[in-house]
């Protein structure tokens, strides 16, 4: 007579008998998994932060080209200018100004 076995109850009792190999094997696979799963998250975020900076920097650049605009047109001889075409104003005569002394 042949003695037949259930061949997952002779797999489960082997697993019981090297329960420290299993455990640890299931603990390499979830360190690999964490692994992979931080090492795509790191991408990604790498990814995020160039992005932004590549962004900060073509801010920076607006920036400087707007302080150079504003320093343009508050020159005082572009000032002058805009105010005797566009207003008629002239700079009076020295006679015809007027001093004001305060207590």
């Amino acid at each position: 007579m042949e003695r037949r076995f259930n061949l997952a109850y002779l797999i489960l009792i082997d697993l019981k008998r090297h329960l420290f190999q299993v455990i640890l094997g299931l603990a390499i696979l979830g360190s690999a998994l964490t692994t992979i799963v931080i090492t795509d998250d790191t991408r990604s975020l790498t990814a995020d932060l160039s992005k932004l900076e590549k962004h900060s920097d073509e801010l920076d650049v607006e920036w400087r080209h707007l302080v150079l605009e504003d320093n343009a047109l508050a020159e005082h001889s572009r000032v002058s200018d805009i105010a005797r075409a566009k207003l008629g104003m002239i700079r009076p005569k020295p006679i015809d100004e007027k001093i004001i002394s305060l207590p």
